[in-house]
Formats: structure tokens, sequence, C-alpha cells
């Protein structure tokens, strides 16, 4: 009996099965074409969002770098990199915005946001003709704490450079931000003084200070360093800033701050085999006037000094508080205005390698602290592009 049954079931016809296994093969056909569409557009909204994302990428960096410049110029500059990348606002649907804000650092900032659509290859089954794809980036303008260190020595007179190195001074400022940016001054002959400290606005005050520079007497190298290093221990100094020396000198050390006698003084030597002289009381010298010593004037030997050994402190001084200065991650630019009248181991004509060496240039003093630059102007005619290439230098190394 139970064989006869199956043989029954066995004769039945198949026809409904076989028209539902075919409505089983249509749907699982759609579902694949369906997933396989998905997958071809979503790899392709992939390519296009990466493409888009490095073209703002690029935009945002390109306009920060070029902030300083003013908003308009950071803008154009946007719009070029972007259309540089294949991202250009137009008639397809694509648009490209610049804006410009600070972030909770205080730090200027520059987004730039673009959106685009593009049609869809098989997700149009599904009702879906197009696909959005947008990316933004932001980029931080890096912010520059800077103390620039200008050598007002007697030299500077004598080379008639006193206007060509005031002019340089200015158009170098000019390359900074009252709204970016943070600047702080000093100057020094036998002493050094802060003519205002690192903070902002400086435009107008670095100018009138840089006018009001009048040049005379020695060049001690080791007082401007230190108030320069001082200058950074204050409160106008950022955390996350990018912090720089900028230091000009047109001679070598000639004297030097220290305890001599007991008591704490300021020593002098030229090029004469004697020292020129003893100040107590440093703080009292005056940068604008006459110094006359107190001891020691054109004797051979001071308090057991000659006039080498006063130039030895001299250098050691300014070494010493260059070190301190690029310890803290301070970059130190140095910039030696020659004077090729004189021979080249003259106390008026810079040394460079010594400038080198304040400024670590390629790690020469301490590889592990910050390498600084050491650029040289043969004439008072060249000191207005020197400072200009520090400047280009400077602002290019930040921009990376």
């Amino acid at each position: 009996m139970a064989r006869s049954i199956q043989n029954r079931i066995a004769r039945l016809p198949r026809g409904n099965e076989n028209g539902a296994v075919l409505v089983f093969v249509l749907v699982g056909l759609v579902a694949i074409l369906l997933a396989g569409g998905l997958a071809v557009d979503a790899g392709r909204g992939y390519v296009l969002k990466a493409n888009l994302s490095r073209a703002v990428d690029a935009a945002a960096l390109s306009a920060a770098r070029s902030l300083r410049a003013g908003q308009t110029e950071a803008r154009l500059r946007a719009i070029i990199v972007a259309e540089a990348n294949g991202v250009k606002a137009g008639p397809d649907g694509t648009t490209l915005t610049v804006s410009f804000g600070t972030n909770e650092w205080g730090e200027e900032t520059v987004t730039v946001a673009a959106d685009t659509n593009t049609p869809t290859l098989l997700m149009r089954l599904i009702g879906q003709d197009r696909m959005d794809v947008s990316s933004s980036a932001v980029a931080a303008v890096p912010p520059v704490d800077l103390v620039l260190v200008l050598d007002q020595s007697g030299s500077i007179r004598t080379a008639n450079a006193m206007d060509d190195l005031k002019n340089a001074a200015k158009d170098f400022v000019q390359h900074f931000d009252d709204d970016i940016d943070r600047l702080g001054m000093v100057s020094f002959n036998i002493m050094a003084r802060d003519h205002f400290q690192v903070g902002r606005p400086f435009q107008s005050r670095a100018r009138s200070e840089i006018d009001g520079l009048h040049f005379r007497s020695y060049t001690n190298t080791g007082e401007a360093l230190r108030l320069a290093y001082e200058q950074f221990q204050g409160p106008g100094v950022r955390e996350r800033s990018a912090k720089v020396v900028v230091f000009f000198t047109d001679g070598q050390p000639s004297c030097f701050r220290g305890t001599v006698n007991s008591r704490d003084a300021v020593m002098a030597a030229w090029s004469s085999n004697r020292v020129q002289g003893l100040w107590y009381n440093p703080e009292a010298l005056p940068l604008d006037g006459n110094h006359s010593a107190d001891t020691c004037r054109g004797w051979s030997r001071c308090f057991g000094y000659r006039r080498n050994d006063v130039f030895n402190q001299a250098r050691g001084n300014g070494a010493f508080w260059a070190d301190r200065i690029r310890s803290e991650d301070i970059l130190v630019y140095t910039i030696g205005l020659g004077d090729t009248s004189q021979p080249p181991n003259s106390i008026l004509q810079p040394d460079q390698d010594y400038l080198r060496q304040l400024a670590n240039v390629d790690g020469m003093t301490d590889p592990n602290q910050p390498k600084g630059n050491m650029y040289f102007a043969p004439t008072a005619a060249e000191i207005r592009n020197v400072f200009n290439l520090v400047a280009q230098d400077l602002l290019a190394r930040l921009a990376h």
C-alpha cells in the first residue's frame, strides 16, 4: 500500500513547483543586482569622496599659508588649488565655500567645504538617480611668537647702514600679521633693552621703535640674547605658537656683562690690544648716549682680563644664551652684515661660523635642538633682501 501511494505522488504534475522556483530566481536576481548596484555606486562614491577630500585638504592648507596676506588672497588661493585638484564650482551642481574663524586655542582657521553629486548606474533600479558627496577641511594658521633683536652699535653708523637696516627691519615686520602673530623687540650695543614685549598689535609700535634707533658703542651679544630668552618667559607667549628669535648684527661680540671685581659690571674691548673700560651699574647704561668708563679705560689688563679674554667671554655669553633659547624649542635665525673694507679677522667683520653656531645650522651645535639658518649681507644694500629671505624661509617652514 505504501509503495502505491509513493508511486502516485511521483506521478503528480510539477508545473506549480517550477513557477515558484522561477519567482525565487527572479527575486534573487533583483537582490543580486541591487547589491551589485550598491557596491558599484558606493565604490564610485568612495573614489569621488577621496578626490574631494584631497582637494579641500590642499585648498585649506594653501589658504592658511596665505592668510597673512588677507582673507581675499587666502580665498583666492583656496579656489585655485581646489580647481587644480579637479574641484570647481559650476553648473554641474558642485559648490565650493571658503570661510574663516577662530578655534578654541585662539588660532585663525580656514575651512574649505565642497559638495557635488554624480549620476548613479544601477541604483536607479530603486529610484536613486543621483548621489550626493561632500567633504570639508579645516586648517589652522600657524601663529608666530617672534622676538626681533637688532644691533645698534656704532659700527653700523660707520658703515652708513643705518637707513638700510631700519627699512629692512620694517619690511620684515610687515610679513607678519597683527591678528595672527605676536612680536617683541630687543636692541643692543653696550647693553640691551626691551623695546616692547611679545604681544599684539605690534606693527605700528615696531615701526616707531625701529625708526627711533640710534647707533653707537659696542656689541653685547650675550645681553641681547638674554633679553630675548626672557621675553619668551612672559605672559604674551602662546603654548601652541611657533617661537622664533631673529638676531641681526654687523660685528663680533666686543663686550660682556658679568661679575668683575665682585660687582655686576660691563667690560668692553676693541681692536687695539687694550681693554676699553669697565662700567658698573649696567642697568643704568643708556643705549643712545655716551658712556664714560668707571675704571680700566685703556688698560692692558683689567682685573685679570686682557683684550682677548673680553672677546672670548663676550662670545661665550652669546653662545650660552643662544643655547638656552634653543633648549626651549625656540628657533634662532641669525643675520650678519659684512664690512668688506675690514680684514676677515676684524672685530667689525661678523664671524659667520659663530653666527651659524648661534642658529644651530644643520644641528652643528646640538642636533637635538631646533635647526635655524644664518644669512649674510655683504653690503648694506643687500640687507633688505636678506631680511626678506629670512621671512620667506620662516613662513615656508611653518607652512609645512
